[in-house]
């Protein structure tokens, strides 16, 4: 963040929810009347659900080395452009893709006729989730603020919180400046106080969050 701008990184690699929903075109019921593909976004995971049932010999216990087409002609298009290599192979880019994400493994099920693929987040536990409304004051901002101010903020990207005393260690400016940053910052809304104590020598400052 030496330039102001945050480095976003996606909630989910890209290869896991475009094969998700590349499995689910090429393995739906189409037979189904009044079935249709949905994509849903919570705030912790992203749900996508098309008619089923699993194809033949394919169980949510195999799903990841059973393979087996029931809409070959389909399969066949979508090879042709680029998006499956060889069958079956995209669930076990899922699962990898998720895996070097550092993200929940895959969840599968099979309920009332439907397949649901599962993929979760970690935004709620992530120490680096900042509010979009932070990003956005301080990307704004970052021009305006001096070298003292641009070096708590970097601080407290890359270590995710600090107390006054690290801040001052880190920056190397007396605390009561530093102390007079950091509230002003939090009365911008860019940063928390984490405590209630008025005196609180060691309470950490971080980002606001979501």
């Amino acid at each position: 963040m030496e330039d102001g701008k945050f480095r976003k990184v996606p909630e989910y690699p890209e290869e896991a929810w475009l094969e998700g929903i590349v499995n689910a075109l090429c393995h739906r019921s189409y037979n189904v009347q009044g079935s249709a593909i949905y994509i849903k976004h919570f705030d912790n995971r992203l749900e996508i659900s098309n008619s089923g049932p699993l194809p033949a010999q394919v169980t949510v216990e195999n799903i990841k080395t059973e393979r087996f087409a029931r809409n070959p002609r389909i399969a066949r298009v979508l090879e042709d452009m680029g998006y499956i290599r060889q069958l079956n192979e995209g669930v076990s880019r899922i699962y990898e893709s998720m895996e070097k994400s550092m993200l929940s493994v895959p969840e599968y099920k099979q309920e009332n006729g439907t397949v649901y693929l599962t993929l979760r987040n970690k935004i709620s536990e992530h120490s680096k989730t900042i509010h979009n409304s932070v990003v956005e004051t301080v990307e704004k901002n970052w021009v305006n603020y001096n070298a003292t101010q641009r070096s708590i903020l970097n601080y407290l990207f890359y270590n995710h919180k600090a107390n006054i005393e690290e801040l001052s260690q880190a920056t190397d400016i007396n605390i009561n400046t530093i102390r007079g940053y950091a509230n002003k910052f939090v009365a911008d809304g860019i940063l928390d106080r984490l405590s209630d104590k008025l005196r609180d020598i060691n309470a950490p400052y971080v980002f606001k969050k979501l």
